[in-house]
């Protein structure tokens, strides 16, 4: 059951309150405190080794290069650390720069969409996996088991490249949105003066 419960969510104190909970409906006696430890524990570690059997088998070299890349320092920054920046505004020189991060994602984005699927992930899931891609370091990401670090990796291209995605379609409505306001502010304007024009224009009885 604990297993299944991980597929659900791999936060460990999720894990334990529902499986207490399902202990309960079914009249089961509700091990110590270090045997729920002991079977969450257990629980997490047979999910670890289904994913990394999984991913063994569906990740080919090339999509495993890609990953890798991004662990690759460039520079200052690795493509990941840079990936991670957030746009300051709306700004075209801040949107420049969200679209360049989107199409490095662009590859990563169409083999996470084709392999996660097969992987069984619930969003839940998926969202923390891309969550731990984006808390540790690089150093720290290398140093993960390659399975693991690829897991979290190929979690983020998916939430990183939506959420790009979603930062420039707010920013072209943004920019839409302006470009209506000063049209609308500058007809009004416009007409305005023409109003005041016409006015000094007509004889004054």
């Amino acid at each position: 059951q604990a297993e299944q419960i991980v597929r659900r969510d791999v936060i460990p104190g999720f894990v334990a309150a529902e499986l207490i909970v399902w202990l309960s409906e079914h009249k089961i006696i509700r091990p110590g405190h270090t045997t729920l430890q002991e079977l969450v524990s257990e629980a997490l570690s047979t999910e670890r080794r289904r994913l990394g059997g999984l991913l063994a088998e569906v990740l080919d070299e090339s999509a495993k290069a890609a990953l890798g890349q991004l662990l690759v320092r460039d520079d200052t920054l690795s493509q990941l650390a840079a990936l991670k920046q957030d746009a300051k505004d709306f700004g075209w020189r801040q949107m420049a720069g969200e679209r360049e991060k989107r199409a490095t994602l662009k590859s990563l984005h169409g083999i996470a969409k084709a392999l996660l699927p097969k992987l069984g992930i619930s969003q839940q899931n998926l969202l923390y996996y891309a969550s731990l891609a984006n808390f540790y370091t690089v150093h720290d990401l290398r140093h993960l088991k390659a399975e693991q670090t690829r897991l979290y990796l190929l979690c983020y291209a998916w939430v990183r490249y939506r959420q790009l995605t979603d930062n420039l379609v707010d920013a072209m409505a943004f920019h839409m949105k302006k470009l209506e306001d000063e049209s609308r502010t500058g007809a009004k304007q416009s007409f305005v003066a023409e109003q005041l024009r016409r006015h000094q224009e007509t004889p004054q009885v």
